[in-house]
């Protein structure tokens, strides 16, 4: 598979994946600091999200979130996470211009259309959303990569690349060696820069982690987003395993 240049499986080394997700916290010059941190810290290429409320709303419903963000409704929840469609241009163009490969995960039509008309290179699925049918052949059709996120015990057949992502917020060490089971990555979301390297050791091809920056933690992913420091460690000691 690739991502942008960027080959990702078989005889390649595990590609790890900074998450930027809403660490931005609504900052533009933010988000570009985490592009460049992502670099610094070893990343092999950058993830964003790209949604309206609206569409969340559409596949997942409205209502109450789960801790720790229940304070809040659905729609508030994704209107604060959200990155700005206005953004995505700057932000890919930066990337590009450090080298630093990116992609998206996509959520429906207006998402899709924008990452579309921005050249998007691969596309990923969420864990809560890899099943809808409609948004899957959705995106097929651009005929780019899709990886799918999937909290099963086994790798579920179909098309796309599939990647653990076991449930719980941050994830337990547990269950890891569910990768083994036809999974080719795996998705983190934590504190513990050892869980995502211990993954490599039962198999991943590939890892996706948050990330935020030391200094300026997330409002809302603070709990589940590895910093600049733990991000470092881990490639260090994903590197170290592979060795």
């Amino acid at each position: 598979m690739l991502i942008g240049d960027l080959w990702v499986g078989l005889g390649a080394p595990c590609r790890t994946v900074a998450e930027i997700s809403n660490n931005h916290g609504g900052d533009y010059d933010r988000a570009v600091r985490l592009l460049d941190a992502a670099k610094v810290v070893g990343a092999d290429a950058a993830k964003v999200q790209c949604f309206t409320p609206g569409e969340l709303i559409a596949l997942r419903g409205d209502g109450t979130p789960p801790a720790p963000w229940s304070q809040m409704t659905m729609t508030e929840l994704y209107s604060k996470a959200r990155t700005p469609f206005g953004w995505f241009a700057p932000l890919y163009e930066h990337a590009a211009s450090i080298n630093l490969p990116i992609f998206s995960s996509v959520f429906g039509p207006d998402s899709l259309a924008l990452l579309e008309s921005i050249g998007n290179s691969a596309y990923k699925l969420a864990a809560l959303d890899c099943g809808v049918g409609w948004l899957r052949e959705m995106v097929q059709g651009t005929g780019r990569p899709i990886i799918r996120s999937c909290a099963e015990t086994h790798a579920p057949t179909g098309p796309g690349w599939w990647i653990y992502a076991p449930p719980g917020y941050p994830q337990p060490r547990a269950h890891l060696g569910n990768i083994r089971n036809g999974y080719f990555g795996y998705s983190y979301h934590g504190k513990d820069p050892w869980v995502p390297a211990m993954a490599v050791a039962f198999g991943a091809h590939y890892v996706e982690c948050h990330f935020q920056l030391d200094e300026e933690p997330s409002e809302l992913e603070a709990g589940v987003s590895l910093g600049q420091e733990a991000f470092a460690e881990m490639v260090a000691t994903i590197r170290d395993i592979e060795a």
